[in-house]
C-alpha cells in the first residue's frame, strides 16, 4: 500500500512538473497561430508563415499533412523528426523548438483526428492566440462523425476561449451553433473573394488559381495589420507544398498532356471543386479529362466514399478513369469503366496513359497524396512545366 501511495504521489508530481514546464515554454512564444479544418491546412500554414516572415516577424511553421516539416525563420525546410507512432505530444517539441529559436510567432497545423486529442492539443498544449479554420468536409468519419454538423463540432474543439478565430463566412453560422467555445472567441469572417484584389500580383509559378486558402490568409493578414503588398510578396515566396493544387504541361511519347495534382483533396466534394477550377483554367485547351485515382489500402472508408461517388451522381466526372494503389481491383469491380494500373512507377504509368488518350488530354490525379500519389507529383514537378497564372 505504501509503495502504491508513493508511486501515485510521484506520478502526480510529474504531471504538475510537466504542466509547469509546458506553461513556461508557451509563455516564451509570444504568438501561436493554429490552422484547423478538413482540407488545405498545410498550404495555409506555409502561406501565412511566409506572409508573417515578409512582414518582419521571426516565424517557425510546422505542417503535418502531406509532408511533416518545419519551415524555419530563414525559410529553410527540415523534416519533423519522428520515431515510432505519431502523436500530438510532438507539439510539445514544436513549442520547445520555437522557444529555443526565439521566434515571434509559431504557425502550426492541428494534427488531431479524435475529439479528445483536439481538446488536449489545442487547450492543453498549444493554447493558440489565433485559430484559422479552412473548411468543414466529410472525412475521418469513423472518428469525427458522419455529418457536417458532427465534424464541425469536433473542429470547434480547437477554438480556445479568448482566441481570435478566422474562418470562411460560409462556415460562421455552422461553427457558432456547434463549437463549445463559440461564444468565448472573437470571430473574423473571411468573405469569398477577399484576395481578389491581389490576384494580378500573385504570380508564383504553379499557383494555378486563387482559392479559399488565399482569401483566408489575406483576411488573417489584414486582421493583423499587414499591408496587402506585403501579403502578396509573402504568398509569392511561400514554400512549395507537395499537396497543393497544381497543373503542369507534361510531354511524353510525342504528346503534350496537362497533369493535375489534386491528390490531397481526398474527399469527393473538395475534389469536384478542384476539378471545376481545372476545367475553368484549361477551358478551350483540354481535349479530354482522364481521372487517375490513387487509393490507400488503410483507408477503406475513403474507398467506399469514392465508390459511392463514382457510381452515383459523380459518375460522369471523367471521360476515362484509371485506378492505382490498394483496393484498386475492388473498386474496378464496382465501376466497369475503371481500368486498374499494375505499375507503381510514375514514368510507366504516364507512358501507358499517354498511349490511351489524345494529345492535350488532362490527367487529373486525385484520391490520396501518399505513396504512389507523392511519387507521381514529384515526377510531374521534376519533368513537367508549371501551368497557371
Amino acid at each position: 500500500m505504501t509503495f502504491l501511495i508513493l508511486a501515485l504521489t510521484a506520478f502526480l508530481l510529474y504531471l504538475i512538473y510537466e504542466r509547469i514546464a509546458l506553461d513556461r515554454l508557451r509563455r516564451q512564444v509570444p504568438q501561436v497561430i493554429t490552422v484547423t479544418g478538413t482540407r488545405g491546412k498545410s498550404s495555409v500554414v506555409r502561406l501565412l508563415a511566409s506572409v508573417l516572415r515578409e512582414s518582419g516577424r521571426k516565424v517557425l511553421a510546422k505542417t503535418t499533412g502531406s509532408q511533416a516539416q518545419y519551415v524555419y525563420p530563414d525559410g529553410t525546410i527540415r523534416e519533423v523528426p519522428r520515431r515510432g507512432m505519431v502523436s500530438i505530444l510532438e507539439q510539445k517539441a514544436t513549442l520547445r523548438r520555437a522557444a529555443s529559436l526565439g521566434v515571434d510567432c509559431l504557425v502550426v497545423e492541428i494534427m488531431s483526428v479524435h475529439p479528445a486529442n483536439h481538446l488536449v492539443e489545442s487547450h492543453q498544449i498549444l493554447k493558440p492566440d489565433t485559430v484559422l479554420l479552412t473548411n468543414v468536409r466529410l472525412d475521418h468519419t469513423e472518428a469525427m462523425g458522419e455529418t457536417e454538423e458532427e465534424i464541425a463540432r469536433v473542429l470547434g474543439l480547437d477554438l480556445v476561449p479568448g482566441a481570435n478565430v478566422i474562418l470562411p463566412g460560409e462556415y460562421q453560422e455552422l461553427l457558432q451553433s456547434t463549437a463549445p467555445s463559440a461564444s468565448k472567441v472573437k470571430v473574423h469572417s473571411s468573405p469569398a473573394g477577399a484576395a481578389a484584389s491581389l490576384a494580378s500580383d500573385i504570380h508564383r509559378c504553379g499557383r494555378t488559381v486563387l482559392s479559399g486558402n488565399y482569401d483566408l490568409v489575406t483576411t488573417a493578414a489584414r486582421t493583423m495589420g499587414i499591408a496587402d503588398e506585403v501579403t502578396t510578396r509573402g504568398m509569392n515566396l511561400a514554400a512549395y507544398d507537395i499537396g497543393e493544387f497544381k497543373i503542369w504541361k507534361y510531354r511524353t511519347d510525342g504528346k503534350e498532356l496537362f497533369v493535375v495534382n489534386a491528390f490531397a483533396a481526398n474527399d469527393p466534394v473538395s475534389t469536384k471543386q478542384l476539378l471545376g477550377s481545372t476545367r475553368k483554367t484549361l477551358s478551350g485547351s483540354a481535349a479530354s479529362f482522364t481521372g487517375l485515382l490513387h487509393l490507400r489500402s488503410d483507408r477503406a472508408d475513403r474507398t467506399m466514399q469514392w465508390a459511392g461517388a463514382l457510381t452515383g451522381s459523380d459518375g460522369d466526372m471523367f471521360d476515362s478513369l484509371y485506378v492505382v494503389g490498394g483496393h484498386a481491383r475492388a473498386l474496378a469491380r464496382k465501376i466497369k469503366e475503371a481500368s486498374v494500373l499494375g505499375s507503381d512507377d510514375p514514368r510507366e504509368i504516364m507512358q501507358f496513359i499517354a498511349s490511351q488518350v489524345r494529345d492535350r488530354a488532362v490527367v487529373f490525379g486525385f484520391g490520396n497524396i501518399g505513396g504512389i500519389g507523392a511519387r507521381l507529383v514529384e515526377h510531374w514537378n521534376g519533368n513537367g512545366e508549371a501551368y497557371g497564372t
